[in-house]
């Protein structure tokens, strides 16, 4: 129990753990938070197709000035796919970076770049200016602000975790409801340019101050600092009325070493356990407070305990009072320590220490995540798609560019109401289940824009139809990356989940486009059929995942 092995776990770079009690309310906060950053950044994203027509009219190919534009028809598609491939694809970068510095800086450093981004595309005149702009600048902008802000409130709940991500997630939805008929209001009041810096300037003060109220449980503190913590838990001893320590306290007046740093010591020795408990994983609690009342009710229990506690979570709380004899509060450190010495290190690779069965289920394992993330990707890429598209379609079929933008409005606040009744679904019947269930749905209410002479109400049936059951996609990877690869990594995972968005979304958008110029007027209908066969893709890739988890059709998953 010497203080060698706390320098041992000095070097490590252990993952960040909170070490305090968190006020009641701080969940409800952190959802609302994220709401907010989700309405902003992705938000917008989701509402770009108002541009994507505004710079079809703009750079139109029959102009000599942009001939070059090729088979491509009109080349301003990449500006949208280059905002989905960095903000979905580059995914996990937000993850990262929510996991080493926490989900607000994160959220906070995509606020400033979507802010950049769309001021310096304001000044943009040639459609790479834009692409560098409004494409790289902003979708780097969303990669640092989606998955931070979408992860965070996972590790807040347990039992509510499906509604609490949910709504959350509803801020996709809301964000498009809101920002389609806004932007379309901006580009005609303001024009370009004007409408450009105005949502500059929403988007760096709405995520700036949302990014104030996003932290995770996961990232509070740095391990280094539990040691701090733990010499002061010896100095709490020594303030607490233990001035003359006795043989029998567990102390030896004779030894070398003097009762503080034997207390030190005792500390050391728990700090490296704490140290282990969070490389594991574990949460972990330190009460910094001393409450007398409550201090001697628990130690008492304590005194009349016949076992200590074999769980190596015991030292989550230690507390203190003075009139309760500290030989209690040795026995218990140096039980837990003890057993924490007696566990079996746990197999840090594949290569000497896991047995054949363990390889077995860490292959499996590695399955299931990629039938997840091939599956969400199709899908995403198919709901893509159609947002990049959803205006240029409601203006071929007659409507004008106001009742174009409600349509792309209709179909994000759909989505929202998605992604709420998503929250519930997975609480209920599980998130693979549920996202099984709402991708079959997509891919048959895709079959609406089959319908001969599309007008206003009938896009509106299908934008409330697929926007309700596509957008519930979002909260249901989430979480079913939550439950089924665990919450302590949650941010990388989606992230890690989300990067297949990317790469789909930059292959099928411009594949969607040249299927579209290539085939003419009816260009259009070639697109439904591509996306009604990504969407089948999708469900498909689901299925194969529900069933590997399990076949049991009851079980819930």
């Amino acid at each position: 129990m010497g203080g060698g092995p706390v320098a041992s776990i000095g070097p490590k770079r252990f993952r960040r753990q909170s070490l305090r009690t968190y006020p009641r309310g701080m969940g409800i906060m952190v959802v609302f938070s994220s709401f907010v950053a989700l309405a902003m950044g992705p938000g917008l994203l989701n509402a770009y197709g108002v541009y994507e027509e505004e710079y079809d009219r703009l750079f139109d190919s029959k102009d000599e000035s942009h001939a070059w534009s090729g088979a491509l028809g009109s080349p301003v598609i990449f500006i949208g796919v280059i905002q989905i491939f960095l903000a979905n694809g580059m995914g996990f970068i937000g993850g990262h970076c929510a996991q080493r510095f926490g989900p607000g800086p994160s959220v906070f450093a995509g606020g400033i770049l979507m802010a950049l981004g769309l001021f310096a595309a304001s000044y943009a005149r040639e459609i790479w200016q834009l692409c560098l702009s409004q494409g790289v600048l902003f979708g780097l902008g969303v990669c640092l602000t989606w998955i931070p802000a979408a992860s965070a409130p996972a590790s807040w709940f347990e039992k509510n975790r499906g509604l609490a991500t949910g709504i959350t997630h509803m801020g996709l939805g809301i964000g498009g409801l809101v920002f389609a008929p806004l932007t379309r209001f901006l580009l005609e009041k303001t024009g370009t340019s004007g409408s450009l810096r105005w949502l500059a300037l929403v988007m760096f003060v709405g995520v700036a101050v949302a990014s104030l109220g996003i932290h995770s449980k996961h990232h509070e503190r740095p391990v280094s600092e539990i040691f701090v913590e733990s010499v002061r838990w010896s100095t709490c001893l020594d303030n607490l009325g233990v001035d003359n320590p006795a043989i029998d306290n567990g102390y030896d007046s004779d030894a070398d070493e003097s009762y503080e740093q034997y207390c030190r010591r005792l500390a050391s020795t728990r700090a490296t356990m704490l140290g282990k408990d969070v490389e594991l994983g574990k949460d972990v609690e330190l009460d910094n407070d001393v409450n007398p009342e409550k201090d001697a009710e628990a130690s008492n229990k304590e005194e009349n305990e016949e076992e200590i506690d074999e769980t190596p979570s015991a030292p989550k709380r230690v507390r203190f009072e003075p009139k309760v004899a500290r030989q209690t509060t040795l026995d218990k450190l140096e039980g837990v320590v003890r057993t924490n010495q007696r566990r079996a290190p746990r197999p840090r690779s594949l290569k000497t220490t896991a047995k054949p069965s363990e390889t077995s289920k860490r292959l499996q394992t590695s399955m299931r995540f990629w039938l997840l993330s091939l599956g969400i990707g199709v899908g995403q890429a198919s709901w893509y798609i159609i947002l990049l598209f959803m205006t240029s379609i409601s203006v071929s079929v007659g409507l004008d560019v106001h009742n174009a933008a409600i349509v792309l409005g209709a179909i994000n606040g759909a989505s929202a109401v998605g992604q709420f009744i998503a929250g519930y679904a997975a609480d209920t019947i599980g998130p693979v289940n549920s996202l099984v269930v709402f991708t079959f749905v997509a891919t048959v209410s895709n079959c609406i824009l089959f319908v001969p002479n599309l007008s206003f109400r009938v896009l509106l049936a299908y934008a409330c139809v697929c926007g309700a059951s596509i957008g519930a996609a979002d909260p249901l990877a989430v979480i079913a990356g939550v439950t089924q690869f665990g919450r302590a990594r949650a941010a990388k995972t989606t992230g890690l989940v989300y990067a297949s968005v990317g790469g789909l979304v930059t292959v099928a958008a411009p594949v969607a486009r040249v299927i579209q110029h290539k085939v003419g007027p009816a260009g259009f209908t070639s697109v439904y059929v591509f996306v009604i066969a990504l969407f089948s893709l999708s469900t498909v890739l689901l299925v194969l995942l529900r069933l590997r988890i399990s076949r049991k059709l009851a079980f819930r998953v």
